[in-house]
C-alpha cells in the first residue's frame, strides 16, 4: 500500500482556507503512517497504480483546475483510492450534486430540489434558494411569495437584450412547432437549488471533522437576516450532544477522512444545510480552543492543539486504517423525499 499526495504542478496544495497558502505536504507526508510519495496532479495519467494505492489531493476554488481534476480523477479512480472520494470532488463548489447525493444517501433531513428551469421550482414558500456555486451567504435567497421568484427569475435567468431580439426573429420565421423547440431552447436556464426554510433560527454551527475529531464553531445570525453563514457572529462553544451525534451520522456516510457540516438546529430536529469534504476553510480548527472525541458511548472534550497538517494526517490514518473494514451503518434521522408539485 502507497500514498501519492498530489500537489500543484507548482507544488500548492490547498485547504488552508486562504487561497495564496499552502498545507505543508513534507510535513503531512512525515506523519502518515504509510510509504508516502509526493507528486503533481499531472503526473497521475502516467503513474503505474497498484489497487491498494492511494491519492490524495484537493480541489480547488479556481473552476478550470476543479474541472480538470474531474477529468483526471475520473480515470484514476478506476485504478485505485481517492481521497476525497469522486462524489466529494463532485459536491465542491456544487450545491446542485450536493442536493443529488444528499438525496441518494437519504441523509440531512431538510427537503431540497435541484433545477435548471425556474419554472420548475417546487417547494412551498417560505424556501431559500441558492445558485449552486458561491461561498458564505452569496448567491442565497429567502422566498417568501411568486415576487420573490419573479425577481430571481429576472435576475438570474432572463436572456441578455441581443438573445431576446433573436427569439422575436425567429418567431416570424419558424413554423409553431419548431418555434416551440427553439423557444424552450433559449428560454433563459440557470442551475438552483431550493431549500425548505427552517424558521426561528437565531444560529447555526459549523462542524469541521476529522477522522475522530469534532470541532465546533456557534455562527449567530444577524438581525433581520437569515443566514449564519458570513455573518461574523461568532463563537467557539461547544455544540449540544444532538448536533454532534448528527455530524458523526452524516460523516459516517461521507465516507472521507475530514469533513465540513453546516447544521442547524430546530424542533424538527437537526438539519444538514451543506457540506463539504475538500478543500474546505479550517478557520474552526485553527481558532476553538477545544475538540469533541465520541468515547464509551459520550462526548468528550480535550484541549486544541491547533496543527492543521496533524490533524489532516490523523484523519488520513484513521481512515486508511479503516478502509478495509467492513462499513458500519449508522442509523439517521431522515425525513421522507419531497414529491414536487407546481405551485405558480
Amino acid at each position: 500500500m502507497k500514498i501519492y499526495i498530489a500537489t500543484l504542478p507548482n507544488g500548492y496544495f490547498g485547504s488552508t482556507g486562504q487561497s495564496w497558502q499552502s498545507i505543508n505536504v513534507d510535513k503531512l507526508a512525515s506523519l502518515l503512517n504509510y510509504d508516502t510519495q509526493i507528486v503533481t496532479i499531472n503526473d497521475l495519467m502516467h503513474i503505474d497504480f497498484k489497487e491498494t494505492d492511494t491519492v490524495v489531493y484537493t480541489s480547488s476554488d479556481e473552476k478550470n483546475i476543479r474541472f480538470y481534476l474531474q477529468d483526471v480523477m475520473y480515470f484514476i479512480n478506476k485504478k485505485c483510492k481517492i481521497v476525497p472520494n469522486y462524489n466529494i470532488l463532485m459536491s465542491h463548489e456544487n450545491k446542485g450534486f450536493q442536493e443529488l447525493l444528499r438525496s441518494d444517501l437519504g441523509f440531512g433531513n431538510l427537503n431540497g430540489h435541484y433545477f435548471f428551469d425556474i419554472d420548475d421550482s417546487c417547494l412551498p414558500t417560505p424556501k431559500v434558494l441558492k445558485t449552486v456555486t458561491g461561498a458564505g451567504s452569496s448567491g442565497v435567497f429567502l422566498v417568501k411569495d411568486k415576487n420573490d421568484i419573479e425577481k430571481i427569475k429576472n435576475d438570474h435567468f432572463e436572456l441578455l437584450k441581443n438573445k431576446r431580439l433573436m427569439k422575436i426573429q425567429e418567431k416570424t420565421e419558424l413554423k409553431n412547432s419548431k418555434f416551440s423547440i427553439y423557444n424552450y431552447r433559449h428560454k433563459g436556464f440557470n442551475r438552483f437549488v431550493e431549500q425548505e426554510f427552517i424558521p426561528c433560527l437565531n444560529y447555526d454551527y459549523k462542524i469541521l471533522v476529522f477522522g475522530d475529531r469534532y470541532y465546533g464553531l456557534k455562527r449567530n445570525i444577524k438581525k433581520g437576516d437569515f443566514r449564519a453563514s458570513g455573518s461574523n457572529l461568532f463563537e467557539h462553544i461547544k455544540p449540544s450532544t444532538e448536533i454532534l451525534d448528527f455530524a458523526r451520522n452524516i460523516f459516517a456516510q461521507m465516507e472521507n477522512p475530514y469533513a465540513s457540516l453546516d447544521i442547524a438546529q430546530s424542533s424538527n430536529g437537526c438539519h444538514l444545510i451543506e457540506f463539504q469534504g475538500t478543500n474546505f476553510s479550517p478557520g474552526t480548527l485553527l481558532k476553538a480552543p477545544y475538540r469533541y472525541l465520541f468515547v464509551d458511548g459520550e462526548w468528550i472534550k480535550e484541549d486544541n492543539d491547533k496543527d492543521l497538517e496533524a490533524n489532516y494526517a490523523h484523519a488520513l490514518n484513521i481512515f486508511m486504517k479503516n478502509s478495509e473494514l467492513p462499513s458500519i451503518s449508522i442509523p439517521l434521522n431522515i425525513k421522507s423525499k419531497t414529491e414536487c408539485s407546481k405551485i405558480f
